[in-house]
């Protein structure tokens, strides 16, 4: 015959068993979790949608868009919230730069062009232009400007038509 085990056996048994349901249930959860919250990163924030929305429509309109930090054309704020919007220039504007300083327009450079007999009818053009622009830079080949891109399509497209304007 065995030798009967006592009751304390048992219960030691049973203590053991449940742990590893336990850890296994826990670790079904965690990997659960992380599955979860590594999935909800794959769809985008409405902000996100918005913006890329926003950017599609941009192209659209014949935009280019950029990071300012990044690129051929400098300009002078560093705002990372800001978003570097390009358009084909079609304008007479070959060479300018202009900042916003204290709601208006200042003339970065070229110096030059403040001696020009056109100065005086380029800079109230350039006033016209909507208040969101922060910075534009005109070159022979595209008109570069600064922009907070939050203010949705419709100043986009105010932007837009008050440049053709120029």
């Amino acid at each position: 015959r065995s030798p009967s085990r006592g009751l304390g056996d048992v219960y030691k048994r049973q203590i053991i068993s449940i742990h590893g349901v336990l850890v296994g249930y826990l670790i079904s959860i965690l990997v659960i979790i992380f599955f979860l919250g590594s999935v909800s990163f794959m769809w985008p924030s409405k902000r996100s949608r918005h913006l890329a929305q926003l950017r599609l429509d941009a192209v659209k309109l014949g935009f280019k868009i950029s990071s300012p930090a990044y690129g051929n054309i400098s300009f002078k704020n560093k705002d990372p919230g800001l978003a570097s919007y390009h358009l084909k220039n079609a304008t007479n504007i070959k060479e300018a730069h202009f900042i916003k300083d204290k709601d208006d327009f200042i003339l970065y450079s070229p110096s030059r062009l403040k001696y020009s007999n056109d100065y005086d009818d380029l800079l109230k053009s350039i006033r016209s232009l909507p208040e969101s622009i922060i910075e534009i830079i005109f070159s022979k080949a595209v008109i570069a400007f600064l922009w907070d891109e939050n203010l949705g399509i419709e100043e986009l497209e105010s932007i837009n038509s008050n440049l053709k304007k120029l």
